[in-house]
């Protein structure tokens, strides 16, 4: 998908997530906000100027087709990437890490692959629970001999057993794109952009 056309070959891209918060006012002047519940992740994904219109065009024109509402895939497992694997102790392998996932709450509970010494996971790690659904980010230490791992905000999907837990480049967005930046073409074919692409998780 187009999405993933933009990571690839992004200039540089930032990545945060926050709660997400409807705000209302009546006409007695009483706000009430109310939450769409757990921290959407936003990534603002900046592209080089200078690339050949010619070379690119279908690129955004598959962008704009997907528009404000279609979602698609997102992975950073591509060169230069590297960055967002994480630190896991000696965790076996991503693949061997698996967990169970209880129908409430924030914490899910490792039930085979941990580290033998080490950490599992250190605060901060992106995880995900099975090779679709939402994404987390672990927010404190997991010792080696500690099954219980907190998340950054509820658990978004049903309640499960034996669950593989996919970590760092192997997880899987599902975003899509609220705001597309201005271009301009500049020595008759290549492309100067006004800002960035941004987009929002679409899991929840």
């Amino acid at each position: 998908m187009s999405f993933q056309w933009l990571i690839d070959n992004a200039e540089s891209i930032s990545i945060d997530s926050r709660p997400v918060v409807a705000t209302s006012q009546s006409r007695g002047g009483v706000i009430r906000s109310v939450s769409r519940g757990g921290a959407v992740w936003q990534f603002s994904v900046r592209l080089p100027d200078g690339p050949r219109w010619s070379q690119i065009r279908s690129r955004i024109a598959g962008i704009e087709a997907l528009g404000r509402t279609t979602s698609a895939p997102i992975k950073f497992s591509g060169s230069g990437q590297e960055w967002i694997t994480p630190y896991m102790g000696s965790a076996v392998t991503p693949a061997n890490l698996r967990a169970t996932v209880p129908a409430t709450g924030n914490t899910i509970t490792l039930t085979s692959g941990q580290a033998v010494s080490g950490y599992n996971f250190r605060a901060g790690d992106i995880i995900q629970l099975g090779t679709v659904g939402a994404v987390y980010r672990v927010t404190a230490d997991v010792p080696a001999g500690t099954n219980t791992v907190s998340l950054h905000r509820p658990l978004q999907q049903p309640a499960a057993t034996n669950v593989a837990v996919l970590t760092g480049s192997a997880v899987t967005w599902q975003v899509r794109c609220v705001q597309q930046p201005l271009w301009t073409l500049f020595a008759r074919d290549q492309v100067s952009w006004s800002g960035d692409f941004v987009l929002i998780e679409d899991y929840l």
